[in-house]
């Protein structure tokens, strides 16, 4: 959003919140040795759960185990197992079970996650599971098959899940860290916890789209070394664990960036060169492992052409050396990483229009498009999108990575809204709103961080959540 820096200067305090993810957080719980599940795969054994081994002496732990599909992806929270012991059912058979731990202490909580046991088979009165039949004859040689993704992935214009089901994202924009390193607050403005992301899934979300902040990933230009480096990217990837033990999927976007010694404390209108290839570097090897993260290239490009956009260097002119979304594109393939990728846009990722013709080549056609649509854009009644919008989400996946009521937080309503969303809904488009802080502004939606709406555009947001889609 094109205000923020202003809204969030005007809005944020410097308060570190107790109970945050923020300068307390080295003493936080942290694992060291995952989580082990051990007991008979059999249907009325029981499973139990080794805490593994954590630093910062816990006080406590909780559990939940997850019930994951034959390939141990797609794994949903099991209602209810909340004990460090679960007796399998009739229902498990075919599944593969994991076990997800919080750590807590007084400085705050970690997560850590257990591998998939082995699937799990029906007890039978006559000893042992009979042997599997012998696998089936090889079949004869043919072309290599394509790429498969264990977690979300691009086909056609289509986004699937690791079981190759239509996945449609819709859920929320958290603001913070994009801001609060770079302004010395800590890594998160607000709250990050647990208790925090369950009421973000209770708005029936399936996403949460966060930013990032290239000196803070980076550690330079005088941040305060405690939200910077390693220390802020553990943070974040922390933060997406949890996200995920919540089933929501994340997106993790390069938005505040500046070239040279300039401090990072706004959107860029591209990326630079200084920095962002080693910034790109950093996010990708921090989230390649986890393909339900998708990674978007620069939130909100601006005053430049279609040509800077793709190609950066020369074909830009703005004072310093550009780095080009096809190149941003290329650094993050190089570390390995297949997770899908967003590109958002020019005119603050508004503007669609010469998109497909500028779209960036991925060796893995693993890419979206990205929109941002706010009530009094050039682009945001049904009409323009139609006419701008629809033919890029007939060729690839298309989200609104932020939408909101007005671009200057000059109406609480939703009657722009309701209409970009309802467009959205009937062609097939995802979306994320800006945004879930409790600023006190026309944008927020909510007015605490239990959920609570804090106008008509955030009862509107949560009310069209919960009756369109079922609980995650």
């Amino acid at each position: 959003m094109r205000l923020r820096a202003i809204c969030g200067a005007a809005v944020v305090t410097a308060l570190i919140l107790a109970g945050t993810s923020g300068a307390g957080s080295s003493r936080a719980p942290r694992n060291r040795v995952l989580p082990k599940i051990s007991g008979a795969k059999l249907t009325g054994r029981t499973l139990s759960a080794a805490r593994g081994r954590w630093s910062n002496r816990p006080t406590s732990f909780r559990y939940a185990w997850q019930s994951c599909n034959a390939a141990g992806r797609a794994c949903r929270i099991v209602s209810g197992a909340k004990r460090a012991k679960f007796t399998l059912r009739a229902r498990d058979v075919g599944h593969r079970m994991r076990v997800v731990i919080v750590a807590v202490n007084r400085a705050g909580r970690g997560s850590a996650r257990s591998k998939p046991t082995v699937t799990v088979t029906a007890a039978t009165t006559g000893g042992p599971p009979p042997p599997a039949p012998p696998p089936p004859p090889a079949p004869p040689p043919g072309p290599p098959p394509p790429p498969s993704f264990s977690g979300l992935h691009v086909s056609g214009n289509k986004l699937l899940n690791g079981s190759n089901q239509p996945v449609h994202l819709h859920g929320v924009n958290r603001s913070g860290t994009e801001y609060s390193c770079i302004q010395g607050y800590g890594i998160f403005d607000g709250p990050s916890d647990d208790a925090s992301i369950a009421a973000i899934a209770s708005w029936h979300s399936n996403v949460v789209h966060i930013g990032l902040n290239e000196d803070c990933i980076l550690g330079i230009n005088g941040v305060d070394p405690r939200y910077a480096g390693a220390n802020y990217m553990n943070e974040i990837v922390a933060f997406v664990n949890r996200l995920h033990a919540h089933n929501l999927y994340a997106e993790v976007s390069l938005m505040w960036a500046a070239p040279g010694s300039q401090q990072a404390d706004d959107h860029p209108p591209i990326l630079d060169q200084d920095h962002s290839p080693a910034a790109w570097t950093a996010i990708a090897n921090a989230f390649k492992g986890d393909p339900n993260t998708i990674l978007g290239l620069q939130s909100e490009p601006h005053d430049i052409g279609w040509a800077c956009w793709k190609n950066g260097g020369a074909s830009c002119s703005v004072g310093y050396a550009a780095f080009g979304m096809q190149s941003a594109l290329n650094t993050i393939r190089a570390t390995g990483a297949t997770n899908v990728i967003t590109a958002s846009g020019i005119d603050y990722a508004n503007n669609l229009t010469q998109w497909l013709a500028n779209r960036p080549s991925d060796s893995l056609n693993q890419l979206m498009a990205e929109q941002h649509v706010y009530g009094g854009n050039t682009c945001f009644t049904p009409a323009c999108l139609n006419t701008n919008t629809a033919p890029v989400a007939a060729v690839v996946p298309v989200i609104f990575g932020e939408y909101g009521e007005t671009y200057d937080d000059s109406s609480c309503g939703a009657t722009n809204t309701a209409n970009m969303v309802n467009w959205a809904d009937a062609h097939g488009v995802n979306y994320e709103a800006w945004v879930w802080d409790d600023w006190g502004t026309c944008g927020s939606l909510i007015s605490d961080y239990d959920g609570t709406p804090a106008n008509a555009f955030g009862t509107w947001v949560r009310d069209h959540y919960v009756a369109t889609y079922p609980t995650p």
